[in-house]
């Protein structure tokens, strides 16, 4: 009985556990990358260098490679959290937030080609798999959307996601179309906006799972409490002694 009731304890406490480190691996993984900006503002223009270019910069590959495996590592464990508490998102939600993690950790170990043009195969590798955290996210939040409208416990959040997938798509597209420049120098003007797009793009990518974390939180909290309550409620559990 001891073993059942642990388990059916843990079962309780998962999501939220999990919800928490979610948000923990958000929060480091963002104040790397405002570190990152602020401290080498002159040596990767954040407007129109991309965020992978903190890799070449002194001290800033490790920084670069944490921030992205926090990321990573907090995307999975919201999805391991929103299983444990029985939210629906096996099948595609699933797989292209998961595939998106691992596109974050493939950016992070194999670095882009400090070069005009791509001219090794870990560049190769960088570039599919940039292309792939621009656009996964996206479709995995409208897809999880979809399934979270099923719960009225996670429809407060929906329309929250929805909008954030489809604001980070348009920027995608946005980004996407200033790359043309890299074809058709000046297309665009003087100024290459494709370092801030890309950061906003990421931006509301981490807005959509840190939206999930904290709805996840709020769904398990009170079953938490609730749990805590029927164990001291029942035969054998916590008394408090009476005032002499």
């Amino acid at each position: 009985m001891g073993g059942v009731q642990r388990t059916s304890r843990w079962g309780v406490v998962a999501p939220l556990v999990f919800a928490v480190i979610a948000l923990l691996a958000l929060a480091r993984s963002t104040i790397i990358m405002v570190y990152l900006g602020v401290t080498h503002f002159r040596e990767v223009n954040p407007i129109s260098v991309p965020l992978s270019y903190y890799a070449f910069v002194e001290g800033g590959e490790q920084l670069f490679f944490s921030a992205a495996v926090a990321l990573a590592v907090g995307t999975l464990a919201l999805l391991i959290g929103m299983a444990r508490s029985g939210v629906r998102m096996a099948g595609r939600p699933t797989v292209l937030l998961a595939v998106w993690a691992v596109c974050l950790v493939l950016a992070a170990v194999f670095p882009a080609d400090d070069a005009p043009r791509i001219m090794t195969f870990g560049g190769w590798v960088h570039q599919f798999a940039g292309a792939g955290i621009l656009a996964l996210l996206s479709f995995a939040g409208l897809a999880a959307a979809s399934r979270l409208a099923e719960h009225p416990q996670w429809r407060p959040v929906v329309s929250t996601v929805r909008t954030l997938s489809i604001a980070a798509a348009v920027l995608a597209g946005a980004y996407v179309a200033s790359r043309l420049n890299d074809l058709v120098p000046g297309v665009y003007g003087p100024v290459d906006v494709g370092g801030i797009l890309q950061r906003m793009v990421l931006a509301f990518h981490v807005a959509v799972v840190a939206a999930l974390a904290v709805q996840l939180v709020r769904v398990s909290w009170p079953a938490v409490r609730r749990k805590a309550a029927d164990a001291s409620a029942a035969p054998g559990g916590p008394t408090v002694a009476p005032r002499p």
